[in-house]
């Protein structure tokens, strides 16, 4: 797998992708709180793009990622300036 982030002032998007095209693949995602403008305590919600999901991710986040179902999550942050279009539930 690989995570990485990209923040441009208050926008911040996650990526996380399997690279693994046969196997499904499993990982603790550490995020650096601070980097994303964050507090070492906080959780986001943040939602998955491709899908139209939402979570809560903090410090450390469970990902399971299937190749062929679910290869990847491109994640948008979501701050109190951020719109939620779609209304999906928070899971």
């Amino acid at each position: 797998m690989i995570a990485y982030s990209k923040r441009k002032g208050s926008n911040t998007v996650l990526v996380v992708a399997n690279l693994d095209p046969h196997h499904t693949q499993e990982a603790t995602v550490s995020l650096d709180m601070p980097q994303l403008g964050l507090d070492w305590h906080e959780s986001v919600p943040v939602r998955d793009e491709l899908t139209g999901e939402t979570y809560h991710w903090g410090r450390a986040n469970y990902v399971r990622l299937e190749p062929g179902h679910r290869p990847a999550h491109v994640f948008s942050v979501l701050r109190p300036s951020t719109p939620q279009i779609g209304g999906s539930p928070t899971t």
